[in-house]
């Protein structure tokens, strides 16, 4: 299950921006996640129920947006969906092609209020945590 240690990681680098921002309370988090990540959905929310227990992150709703898997030719650059047995271009049958899309693990964007809210500051994106 290593949806807990992805979800220690994502809360320890959450907590720290919230401690240097001052946020008071984290209202949602929006989570880019890679099909060759391999994460359960509902594990993943199940780890972070539990792991923002007692934080600023408790109560936040965790949206798990899915990235499907895009592969590149670096032959002729054909651009193709599939999955991972899908590394042989379509078009040209080359080898030598790369994963484009698939392998994130991004917050995309977090909202939060302020411990000094200000009705119109009172939703912040976090631009600053992406790839953690």
């Amino acid at each position: 299950m290593h949806e807990l240690s992805l979800v220690e990681a994502l809360c320890k680098e959450l907590l720290q921006q919230g401690q240097e921002q001052g946020w008071a309370t984290v209202t949602r988090i929006v989570l880019r996640v890679g099909e060759m990540r391999q994460v359960v959905p509902d594990v993943l929310l199940f780890c972070f129920d539990v792991a923002s227990k007692g934080t600023i992150l408790e109560g936040a709703v965790l949206d798990i947006v899915p990235v499907p898997l895009l592969w590149t030719c670096r032959e002729c650059g054909n651009v193709w969906p599939g999955d991972a047995a899908c590394a042989l271009c379509p078009n040209c049958g080359a080898v030598r092609t790369e994963l484009r899309e698939g392998m994130e693990l991004e917050i995309d964007f977090v909202e939060v209020e302020d411990s000094e809210e200000r009705p119109e500051e009172a939703t912040k994106e976090c631009r600053s945590c992406r790839d953690w």
